[in-house]
């Protein structure tokens, strides 16, 4: 548990965020969620979004299993489920999303889908208190803590980072989409998350593959010394205003 600690306090020196950064696993068998210290059962179905809140808000280590998901988007982004014909049809988000089936149905093909069947459970838990080791650290913040995030990504090797969305499906785009590419991905998230997950209107989630996590970390460090640094510093300089009334009120006293 010590190295997820110091992984976090590394993270918090950079970013300084309001809510615990989370270590995400993906579980192939159900059983292996026995293994998992101080692991909390949702009492009823939720949402995938809501175990993240959970662990993000309270610190708790949740598990959620694919018969205790109640998202149906989730569901098939995270291969809970393989996708049936009402969805890969578009019925999903014609009217709601798109006007026309045709639309709806390029959405639906387009969402990141991990492989049917492979994982059958997920974990999340505060990075500073799991014992076990995440497959991604999932993290919400504003957009200046995003753009530290995408900054120390790009520090060793130089490029952008380019976010591919829909509006909705924040499930898809931040863990099926991490575990597809391999890559940072920066996303917004979805209704459903902002409704029941207690998202604000302010944040973005980042998701980091635990395998360039250190290369972020040493990005952040060497660019905040370079001088970029979260809070934003702010350009304190005289108040040309105050100058120009300072100037008027000595005219006045010469009358």
């Amino acid at each position: 548990m010590g190295k997820w600690k110091e992984l976090d306090d590394r993270l918090n020196r950079y970013l300084r965020l309001a809510t615990f950064p989370i270590g995400v696993k993906l579980i192939e068998n159900k059983e292996e969620l026995k293994n998992i210290s101080r692991l909390k059962k949702p009492d009823k179905k939720i949402a995938l979004c809501q175990i993240f809140s959970y662990s993000r808000y309270y610190g708790w280590t949740m598990g959620l299993t694919e018969e205790e998901n109640i998202c149906p988007l989730a569901e098939i982004a995270i291969g809970f489920v393989e996708p049936y014909d009402i969805f890969l049809e578009g019925y999903f988000f014609v009217g709601r999303y798109h006007e026309t089936q045709e639309g709806a149905k390029k959405t639906s093909e387009m969402i990141p889908k991990m492989p049917y069947g492979k994982f059958s459970a997920i974990v999340s838990g505060a990075l500073d208190r799991i014992d076990y080791d995440p497959d991604f650290l999932m993290i919400y913040g504003n957009s200046a803590q995003m753009l530290r995030i995408i900054q120390g990504a790009l520090w060793k090797e130089g490029g952008r980072v380019t976010m591919s969305t829909f509006g909705d499906a924040v499930c898809a785009d931040t863990i099926s989409n991490v575990y597809l590419t391999g890559r940072l991905q920066v996303a917004l998230p979805c209704l459903g998350d902002r409704r029941f997950g207690l998202a604000k209107d302010s944040d973005l989630v980042a998701s980091i593959p635990l395998g360039i996590v250190d290369s972020v970390i040493e990005g952040l460090e060497g660019t905040h010394r370079a001088g970029s640094r979260y809070p934003i510093p702010y350009e304190i300089c005289t108040p040309e205003f105050f100058l120009k009334m300072k100037s008027q009120i000595e005219e006045a006293k010469k009358r």
